[in-house]
């Protein structure tokens, strides 16, 4: 099996994709849209996804992109436990001038940084891997923010651990591929859609289709849809398998009542790493 992943080597999508296929043959891509379609092209099996954390939120990037999809469908999810460090090559944290990572880790260790290095500057780039190698070659006034892995493999030292702004940080990984899933009994569906016209009680009427079949949600989200201001798609996940009876029944109800509705798919409940 090939599964593509957010790379270079070391990066938080790295660490989820050996942690998800720790014998198959994962594959370094530069960008989300790239692993998308290469599934959607059937160029690799799978692709593995960041799609939320906990402290920031929705990865709007693969949201938008997983919209677009054709025959790709989530296959998986896996949740891993974020660490972030400060690291440098230097051992001296007067040094810093600048820190950089992926922007997803500098918003999750912000605050940190805000409250105890207010003179640091915070620069996004393409991964928390791209970092540790800007860092590594520009000496000691940069430092990044990243994983222990990425330090060690990295020649960088770990200035300061655990430097996320909530302890509990993790991020939800989706794997998509282009087949469907059978039940397993303990399963999770992630659907969207989106409405002709709002009227009072429009998303109440969906919801309520799930409450009526005691379905429990897992999540619930709106992006804007990008066509007009005061559009949105909304982003639901629910727990049971889309070709369980009572998700049959809600799902073709929500149909009628929606301008459009995607199924990204039907998955196994994944684990924490």
């Amino acid at each position: 099996m090939e599964l593509g992943y957010l790379g270079p080597e070391g990066s938080y999508s790295y660490i989820a994709a050996k942690h998800y296929l720790p014998k198959g043959n994962i594959i370094a891509m530069k960008t989300f849209r790239q692993i998308i379609t290469a599934v959607e092209e059937g160029s690799i099996e799978a692709g593995i996804l960041p799609i939320e954390n906990s402290t920031e939120g929705a990865v709007t990037q693969v949201m938008d992109g997983l919209m677009n999809t054709v025959v790709s469908r989530i296959q998986g999810e896996m949740i891993l436990q974020v660490r972030l460090n400060l690291l440098s090559i230097g051992e001296n944290i007067k040094e810093l001038r600048y820190v950089l990572s992926h922007p997803q880790p500098l918003e999750q260790c912000r605050e940190f940084m805000v409250n105890h290095f207010p003179q640091v500057v915070l620069r996004p780039c393409g991964s928390t891997s791209e970092a540790c190698k800007i860092a590594r070659e520009k000496g000691k006034e940069y430092g990044a923010i990243a994983n222990s892995w990425a330090a060690e493999n990295n020649g960088l030292k770990i200035l300061y651990r655990d430097i996320q702004d909530n302890v509990n940080n993790q991020t939800r990984f989706v794997i998509i591929g282009r087949k469907d899933t059978i039940p397993t009994g303990r399963d999770k569906t992630s659907i969207a859609f989106s409405f002709h016209d709002d009227f009072p009680g429009s998303l109440y009427n969906v919801l309520r289709e799930f409450a009526e079949e005691r379905i429990n949600l897992t999540r619930v989200e709106s992006r804007p849809a990008k066509t007009e201001l005061g559009k949105y798609i909304f982003y639901v996940d629910f727990e049971g398998h889309k070709e369980a009876i009572k998700a049959k029944k809600v799902l073709s109800n929500i149909e009628k009542m929606t301008n459009k509705l995607k199924i990204f798919g039907s998955y196994p409940i994944g684990r924490v790493f």
